[in-house]
């Protein structure tokens, strides 16, 4: 589906081209050229779990949890494995995305079981995991932070405008806005 072949080559069919290039930051030749390098790297058209974290530590994120949750971001339909369409979409937010696309982006990466909220635990687990990936030493607003619970204490303190101990996408997109420190204290984008 979405492509043909011709010459041992797959092409992309025109109605996704234009469809990826309404809904990406890419233009059509860049998506034709992500299209056949795409299918050189994975002819079956799709990257399973098991085989995204040799992706992503070619990006430099070596931890398996980080990298799960980057694959959980990406796989949009759930089904355990990355398509065509769900990666240039993913790519696209992550490297051309505008401010709301990457906070939302991120938004779904720290919530770890989609229930539209980021809470202590949860942002925890992310700063844990960046921690042991980064080194013990995280800077945020030029101060350091030399625990997880530290940093997750600040970011709550500055974004839980309702201080019931979670985050709602609402009050992270806030927060992030207010002090985009934090959110490159978080490592993203």
């Amino acid at each position: 589906m979405g492509q043909t072949t011709s010459n041992n080559t797959i092409n992309i069919e025109k109605h996704e081209l234009e469809h990826l290039a309404t809904i990406t930051h890419y233009d059509r030749k860049e998506i034709r050229q992500m299209h056949k390098q795409y299918y050189e790297e994975v002819p079956k058209g799709f990257i399973p779990k098991s085989d995204f974290g040799q992706l992503t530590e070619l990006m430099g994120i070596k931890d398996p949890f980080i990298s799960s949750l980057v694959f959980n971001a990406f796989d949009t339909n759930s089904d355990g494995q990355i398509s065509f369409e769900e990666f240039i979409v993913g790519m696209s937010v992550m490297t051309r995305g505008n401010a709301d696309e990457k906070l939302d982006f991120a938004f779904k990466l720290y919530d770890l079981d989609s229930d539209g909220f980021i809470t202590r635990n949860d942002m925890l687990q992310i700063v844990g995991a960046l921690y042991r990936m980064l080194g013990d030493l995280v800077s945020l607003q030029g101060e350091d932070y030399d625990a997880p619970t530290k940093l997750v204490n600040k970011i709550f303190l500055e974004m839980d405008a309702d201080k019931d101990d979670m985050l709602s996408r609402e009050e992270y997109k806030i927060g992030a806005k207010n002090d985009p420190s934090i959110v490159q204290g978080l490592c993203l984008f």
